[in-house]
């Protein structure tokens, strides 16, 4: 359980900082084309 729940906690770990990196800058590639097609 130790190594199991350990690699698994880490694993959750390093996908929240990934998502933290990448979410953002999706988000605004999403809504900077959003604005473009509302715009255009």
């Amino acid at each position: 359980m130790g190594k199991a729940g350990g690699d698994r906690h880490l694993a959750l770990f390093a996908f929240a900082v990934y998502g933290l990196i990448v979410f953002p800058k999706a988000l605004r590639y999403v809504s900077m084309e959003l604005a473009d097609f509302l715009f255009q």
